[in-house]
């Protein structure tokens, strides 16, 4: 297991003086203020890719959320794509090596209107790629970038930074969180009944001890059972829900160990739980990747801690 020490602050009020400073540590001309725009999948819609398929149902809904205030210096919206790859990368050395490339292009363009709903053309998605259909591997991934009234593009996505806006998830849009872009995974057709029985757990940054067994049993036709996370230490079950619609994995606080203050010798770490879980399904490699919060009776753990297993 991780040595890993919970440490509580109480933090106190803290007063500071400033002290004004006329002179910017930036060009104040050189600052752009960019509009924050809001895609979500719409609802009913199809969540997924299906290898060699273009057709399907595939519709977006932009909005501008309240907190952006005025967003009259903004000319236009563009929706934008962002496709990513797992490509062969073989080396004398390591064969089987691959490495992951990512693309991105201008779909459809002069948005205007807000809210307004987008229907996506999965086949002129792919064509503006160079491809045909998606392929197992592929993950596709739509944006916005916002066009300024003097031309300025505020970039959904670049190489470099990833995703814009996602400092800003903490803003609450019709009752959800403000969302930076939509995720279609190229998949094959889920099957809940191919991943119960024994599965092998290979990554786990919480316990580190792997490769390791657990048993994987069917709760109902959205949800699984995981027994014996934790290289076995782990006494209850961890129950994962699955959304058919787009694989996705997603489970509130559970506890997993109530006996977990013997690991640190000090009953305040009682009932070790994971919460906040959220993750994806690997139908075509037959995989479950999550990550987690991790907390005890005294307090939460930083940071998010990992498991996958598979067949």
């Amino acid at each position: 297991m991780k040595k890993i020490y919970l440490i509580l602050f109480i933090l106190p009020l803290l007063f500071a003086a400033q002290s004004c400073d006329k002179e910017l540590p930036y060009p104040i001309d050189d600052v752009k203020r960019g509009v924050v725009i809001d895609i979500v999948r719409s609802e009913g819609t199809d969540g997924v890719l299906y290898r060699g398929q273009t057709d399907g149902n595939f519709k977006v809904m932009l909005s501008i959320p309240e907190q952006q205030g005025d967003y009259s210096f903004l000319k236009h919206g563009q929706l934008f794509a962002v496709l990513e790859r797992v490509l062969p990368d073989p080396t004398e050395d390591n064969p089987d090596r691959t490495k992951t490339v990512r693309d991105a292009k201008v779909v459809v363009d002069n948005i205007t209107t807000f809210p307004t709903e987008i229907t996506i053309d999965m086949a002129d998605v792919y064509s503006k790629f160079g491809l045909t259909t998606p392929d197992i591997g592929e993950t596709l991934y739509f944006t916005t970038n916002a066009v300024l009234k003097d031309d300025y593009v505020v970039p959904g996505w670049t190489e470099h930074t990833g995703f814009n806006n996602r400092i800003l998830t903490g803003w609450r849009v019709n009752d959800r969180a403000y969302s930076y872009n939509v995720r279609y995974s190229v998949v094959c057709e889920l099957v809940l009944d191919d991943f119960v029985g024994t599965c092998i757990v290979t990554e786990d940054t919480w316990w580190e001890e792997v490769p390791h067994e657990v048993e994987v049993t069917k709760v109902s036709d959205t949800q699984l059972s995981i027994a014996g996370l934790f290289n076995g230490q782990a006494t209850n079950p961890l129950i994962i829900t699955i959304n058919p619609v787009d694989y996705s994995i997603s489970f509130d606080k559970q506890i997993l160990v109530p006996n977990s203050g013997v690991w640190w010798g000090n009953p305040a770490y009682n009932n070790f739980a994971f919460g906040n879980g959220t993750g994806i399904v690997d139908a075509c490699d037959t995989k479950i990747s999550f990550e987690a919060t991790a907390s005890v009776d005294a307090g939460t753990f930083s940071g998010t801690w990992t498991i996958v297993l598979g067949k």
